[in-house]
């Protein structure tokens, strides 16, 4: 087992989970979990309202599958899965079944930066310009790239840029001499015993690339994969489709697969000081400022929001489509919740409205039924406080539905003898050969990978893609067809036919 990295003593645990990593280390007993909280007299109808509002969100914005876990004081307060991880094959979802956790990447990134800086060994001012070559001055600072506050003169504006952040992946491999991969498991998934997650999805396609993690590790996490949902989306008509997985690779922004209930032993360690001292946590969980002084909507590797006076401290994930992620803390309450799901949906319908956490409808469930004094707060005491949660939540909720149904487009019924008049190899610049095939009345596009998507008329000539944002046009010289076009986001991709 790697030695651990983390400059956090383990003494700095509370008692409990000192006792059940030193276990679990020893392998005298199996995986540890993050212990139970003792339920008050209010505590359990609280969790009854919040599990009927968190499967009626599920249902209407049709995500297959989702866990979740409400942590007080650092305990589990509850744990479950609902609905499928696999809708194909009926497996349901529970508190262990693994997902893309996406951008909540981020946050464990960000503990290894602040770790550095508690060590003297890292400054937040430096410059990225000493980390690569793409930054032409010294303009951009580290804590730029942590606060999402690079672009444009740097410091100015807040705006969410996961590329610019992937810059931190150097820092740390540089200052520590190890890949990012290594650090995780290191700093931890080995310490916590967050023995279900799997740093990557592809960690264990070459052990011997990865011979440094060692046989133990890689052997644990390909049993760990074969528990990974199954990733889908809403197309808007009723119907959920099957998609494919996000890409095969870790990065400091993304990459990292994880359950609920590994995710609540990470939450715990950061409550219980395990990873950053409170002071630097203090930090990390102030809005960073910007060069005029106003308070933005991010700190420093965290969102944060001032909800009628009270501090939310948070992180979505979301894959685009397949999976979405939900982490919210209420620090005052010592409340965490965190959701993760097979579909983009629990993440992508608060975009509707603005990028806040209070536009989100199961964190809007979460802080009305748990701090429900919020619900009646009237002040606001920050520039960055927002209206009414439920409301707006709702709002974006009923949008995101209709711009789904607004968005589905209707298909059409061609005829097998011109589906397999399609059917052929199409050279698709820079992405290689192409096959269409016709089967059963149905037309697919294969691509060079051998991803097949299923195409859907919508003129006779003309088809489009559920799962993507395409258009096929299969276009005719005389009697023969001699290319296929595919336009997305106003470009045309012009494929000529290969025989």
């Amino acid at each position: 087992m790697p030695t651990p990295a983390s400059p956090r003593p383990i003494r700095r645990f509370g008692a409990f989970f000192l006792a059940a990593c030193l276990s679990a280390c020893a392998g005298a007993m199996p995986a540890a979990q993050a212990p139970e909280a003792p339920q008050s007299a209010q505590d359990a109808p609280r969790i009854t309202a919040f599990r009927q509002q968190v499967e009626a969100d599920r249902e209407r914005l049709k995500i297959p599958g989702l866990s979740v876990v409400v942590l007080k004081d650092g305990r589990v307060l509850w744990t479950e899965g609902l609905g499928h991880a696999d809708l194909e094959h009926k497996v349901p979802t529970t508190p262990d079944t693994l997902y893309h956790v996406a951008s909540l990447t981020k946050t464990f990134t960000a503990i290894l930066v602040w770790q550095l800086v508690e060590q003297g060994k890292l400054d937040l001012d430096e410059p990225a310009s000493h980390y690569s070559s793409d930054f032409k001055d010294d303009s951009v600072r580290l804590k730029h790239l942590l606060s999402h506050t690079s672009g444009d003169t740097p410091g100015d504006h807040y705006k969410y840029n996961p590329d610019r952040f992937e810059y931190l992946k150097a820092v740390l491999e540089k200052k520590t001499g190890k890949p990012l991969r290594q650090l995780f498991v290191e700093t931890f998934l080995d310490p916590l015993d967050m023995q279900d997650s799997v740093p990557g999805p592809d960690v264990a396609d070459d052990p011997a690339k990865w011979a440094v993690l060692d046989q133990d590790h890689l052997a644990r996490y390909r049993t760990n994969l074969a528990r990974l949902a199954e990733p889908y989306t809403y197309y808007g008509d009723g119907e959920i489709l099957h998609v494919s997985p996000p890409p095969a690779d870790f990065w400091a922004s993304a990459g990292l697969l994880s359950t609920v209930r590994d995710m609540a032993k990470y939450d715990a360690a950061v409550d219980h000081h395990a990873l950053l001292k409170p002071e630097t946590l203090a930090r990390a969980w102030t809005p960073f400022l910007s060069n005029a002084g106003q308070p933005l909507a991010h700190g420093l590797g965290w969102f944060v929001t001032d909800y009628r006076g009270t501090r939310l401290v948070w992180h979505y994930g979301h894959w685009g489509t397949g999976f979405s992620a939900l982490y919210l803390k209420v620090p005052a309450k010592h409340l965490s919740m965190i959701l993760l799901s097979n579909s983009e949906a629990l993440a992508d319908h608060m975009f509707q409205i603005g990028e806040d956490i209070t536009t989100n409808v199961f964190a809007c469930d979460f802080l009305d039924t748990f701090v429900p004094e919020l619900a009646n707060a009237s002040g606001q005491t920050s520039a960055t406080a927002v209206a009414d949660c439920n409301a707006g939540s709702r709002a974006a909720l009923a949008k995101w539905i209709e711009d789904r149904r607004a968005k589905a487009r209707k298909a059409i019924t061609v005829a097998p003898a011109l589906l397999q008049a399609y059917a052929g190899r199409y050279d698709v610049p820079d992405r290689g050969v192409w096959t269409v095939t016709a089967q059963g009345g149905h037309l697919y596009l294969v691509g060079s990978s051998g991803k097949r998507f299923e195409l859907f008329a919508e003129a006779p000539n003309r088809f489009f893609l559920k799962v993507r944002p395409w258009t096929v046009t299969f276009v005719k010289e005389g009697a023969r067809i001699t290319r296929l076009d595919i336009y997305d986001s106003g470009l045309t991709l012009q494929a000529p036919r290969v025989e």
